[in-house]
Parts: C-alpha cells; sequence; structure tokens
C-alpha cells in the first residue's frame, strides 16, 4: 500500500519547520517540502523583507480551508478527505501520533507533551537573540553570554541541566538514547535540531574550544546530552534528512542577526540570493 504524500509548508529556513520535515523524512513518508521566501525590498530607505510570498498567495487560500492557518502548515489526505493543520507543535504532535513515535503509552505520551514544550523553552532563548539587531557588538556579545549562562549554567536555573538530569534517571531497562522510553519520539527531533542551532551558536560566538570536535556538550559538561545529540546523528533513517536540499537551509529566516546566512552569520541580500525552489519533493 502506497504512503500518502504529506506537504509542509515554511520559509527557506529551518526554523520551526525542520523537526517535522524530518520526522516525515524519517517515517519513510512522500514529503513534499512547499517553500515560501522573505525577499529583501527598499522601502522609504529602509529594508525590509517582504513575506508576500506567502501573506499574499497560499495564505489567503489556505485560510478559507483552516481559518487558524500559519507556518508551519501541514497539508494532507485522511480517509478520503484533505486535512490542514498549523502550529509546529500541532504538527509534531500529528505526525507522532500518526508514525507511532509519540510514547508507548499515557505516561510516555504525556512525557512527549512535556518535552514538546520544554524544547520550545530551549529553542526561544536563542531564538529571541537570533532576530535581536543590536546597536552595537559589544552590546550582541553581552547578550550572547546571557545566552549562553541561561542555557549552560550548571544549576537548576540552567535550561540543558533538565536534559541532562532526566536522562541521567531514565530506568535501567531503557537503553536507547532517546528522551523517552526505548523508541524515538517527537521531542526527539525537537531537541536534536534545536541542539544543532546551539552548535552553531557557540562555534559563532566561541564559547568552546575544540571546534573541530563534534562533543560540544560535553565539554560543556553534558555528556548524556552529548550522547543523545551524537547518536541521533548517526542514525540510518535520518541520512536521507541529512543528504537533502533542506539540511543545508540555514538556521534562523533571512531577517535574522544571527544563523540566517552560512555558518551563524547576517545573511547579505547583497551578495547572496535565495534561490530556493518553491516545491522540495523527497520520496
Amino acid at each position: 500500500m502506497s504512503i500518502e504524500k504529506i506537504t509542509l509548508g515554511y520559509w527557506s529556513t529551518k526554523g520551526l519547520g525542520s523537526a517535522s520535515r524530518q520526522m516525515i523524512i524519517y517515517a519513510g513518508a512522500p514529503l513534499i517540502a512547499k517553500i515560501y521566501r522573505l525577499i529583501p525590498k527598499l522601502e522609504n530607505n529602509s529594508l525590509i523583507y517582504d513575506g508576500s510570498e506567502w501573506h499574499e498567495k497560499d495564505k489567503i487560500i489556505l485560510k478559507k480551508k483552516n481559518s487558524l492557518i500559519n507556518l508551519p502548515y501541514l497539508q494532507f489526505n485522511e480517509a478520503g478527505k484533505e486535512k490542514i493543520i498549523a502550529q509546529s507543535i500541532t504538527c509534531l504532535t500529528y505526525l507522532g501520533k500518526k508514525f507511532n513515535m509519540f510514547g508507548e503509552n499515557s505516561k510516555e505520551e504525556l512525557d512527549c507533551n512535556q518535552f514538546l514544550q520544554e524544547t520550545v523553552d530551549l529553542r526561544n532563548i536563542v531564538t529571541r537573540f537570533a532576530y535581536t539587531h543590536f546597536e552595537n557588538e559589544k552590546d550582541e556579545l553581552n547578550e550572547a553570554s546571557t545566552v549562553f549562562n541561561q542555557v549552560f549554567e550548571h544549576s537548576n536555573a540552567g535550561k540543558l541541566q533538565k536534559f541532562e538530569h532526566w536522562l541521567s534517571k531514565k530506568n535501567n531497562s531503557e537503553t536507547k538514547l532517546f528522551l523517552i522510553g526505548n523508541n524515538i519520539s517527537s521531542p526527539d527531533f525537537n531537541l536534536f535540531d534545536t541542539l544543532e542551532l546551539y552548535v552553531e551558536f557557540l562555534k559563532y560566538y566561541k564559547f568552546v574550544k575544540n571546534i573541530i570536535s563534534d562533543n560540544f556538550f560535553e565539554q560543556l559538561g553534558f555528556p548524556l546530552v552529548s550522547k543523545f545529540f551524537l547518536n541521533f546523528k548517526t542514525l540510518p533513517k535520518m541520512q536521507k534528512y541529512f543528504d537533502s536540499i533542506l539540511y543545508k537551509f540555514p538556521y534562523t529566516n533571512k531577517s535574522a542577526k544571527f544563523g540566517s546566512g552560512k555558518n551563524g552569520i547576517t545573511w547579505d541580500h547583497n551578495k547572496e540570493i535565495d534561490s530556493t525552489p518553491e516545491e522540495i519533493i523527497i520520496e
């Protein structure tokens, strides 16, 4: 029996659409990645980023079918009927349940819900920073240090410490390097994608000395998070994603100060054109 194609609409960046893209590819379902671009324009001598490719086209059409439409969204057929859902956590929850990646029982399902929210909190810290345009380099570096302390502080206040502590308390029978039980679940994808963004942050702002090695989190005192991260990169079903153009997307959108260009730098519209195709199909 053939698997129905799933369309995922999002910007030409990783951002909030990346984990869902990964899940669809991991599950072996055909993915149609619908891509929308922010176009730089000068307006009243100020640079703006025009999102009309989304706001003035597909959004108007899809809003008639789902008034809550936003990016990312999923569009698919279920029992012969078209379905459209939006919001990143809703997408991850739906895909998790569809592909049996949302826990093996009611307790694990609750844990999945908790960790989806926790990974969002972890991502939001660096995302807020990434989209802030500072008046000078000193302010930027000071705020980068604040982000670093919020995430990597070894105390109950440190965000990553929560994940390290959770992994250390897993039952002896739960030997696989996943957040919940012995099976991969939606929050694993969201955590991995967020950790990749933090790797770029750590390298760009030189918070780690050895940038050649991949064990960034172990260098900072989070060995179990490091094992989770490195294990995820070796999962055979993830390799199709890593080989795709989707993996080469920048972490943040074109309007961001950090992560919108290559190697964490700010995207330069004078030197680079976003030539991402409107659709990327991975089967």
